[in-house]
């Protein structure tokens, strides 16, 4: 029996909520996509933070010189164009956007989507913040997305939305625990905080209470509370929430900032 349109939204956003990882994430919401609105091709586009940081996903996968021309000739997608000047990230058709022969004028059509046989697209985003967002297209050679299958994405969207910041927020988390932490230590250390500061600091970025910092540290509170009156004014910060915004930026930057192996 065909589920009902509340049915298939429970199991999509059942299919994604679970999914903390970003790789798992992105993974999970091309194959839940898929059952949900099923298509020839799901894609995605993971931009951000910082104009070099972009994942790029096609489900099945296609050969990666037809991703060289799409990239040269993206800007003539209507709907990346419709985005750029909207900044209206919900779920829109090529067709709601322009004519099927408008749309096989272009050359991204001619040179791209034609060979490979997208003749019809729906995409929509997932913001995070102003730095950073994902991109979901989904393509089909042979029929174009009903009304009702633009309305589902645009009901599921507030729930994706917020499945993707939690696990774009559990990678940064990850990233001042885990391995990378070390790097996100020295380039703390390189806007003039000791090791000590930029720990304690770094407690404070993961929302962590001078208790529960002193206690991992092994070290009392009033112990904290100076490192931390001496981070601030090193940092330029007045609080813990200025503090914690910048360790932020600085984790994002990691890369960047990694001292040399």
């Amino acid at each position: 029996m065909t589920k009902s349109p509340e049915g298939r939204l429970l199991d999509l956003v059942a299919d994604v909520q679970g999914l903390l990882d970003i790789d798992e994430f992105r993974e999970g919401l091309l194959e839940a996509m898929h059952r949900a609105v099923p298509s020839d091709w799901v894609s995605l586009n993971d931009v951000g933070p910082g104009p070099n940081n972009v994942v790029a996903i096609v489900r099945p996968e296609i050969d990666p010189k037809w991703l060289d021309v799409f990239g040269r000739l993206v800007h003539e997608n209507p709907l990346v164009r419709r985005l750029g000047e909207t900044r209206d990230g919900r779920a829109y058709r090529i067709t709601d956007v322009v004519s099927q022969e408008e749309y096989r004028s272009l050359r991204i059509y001619r040179d791209f989507y034609g060979i490979i046989g997208v003749e019809y697209q729906m995409a929509f985003t997932l913001p995070h913040s102003h730095d950073r967002i994902l991109g979901v297209a989904l393509s089909r050679r042979h029929e174009d997305y009903s009304d009702v299958e633009r309305d589902f994405v645009n009901r599921a969207r507030p729930f994706l939305i917020q499945v993707y910041r939690n696990a774009v927020e559990f990678e940064r988390a990850r990233t001042l625990h885990g391995s990378n932490g070390s790097a996100l230590l020295y380039s703390l250390q390189a806007n003039g905080l000791t090791v000590r500061e930029a720990e304690v600091i770094r407690y404070v970025a993961l929302g962590r209470s001078n208790r529960d910092a002193a206690a991992a540290l092994g070290i009392s509170e009033r112990t904290i509370g100076k490192h931390l009156e001496r981070a601030f004014k090193k940092l330029g910060v007045a609080n813990r929430s200025a503090a914690s915004a910048l360790v932020w930026d600085l984790a994002d930057d990691w890369p960047r900032l990694r001292p040399e192996e």
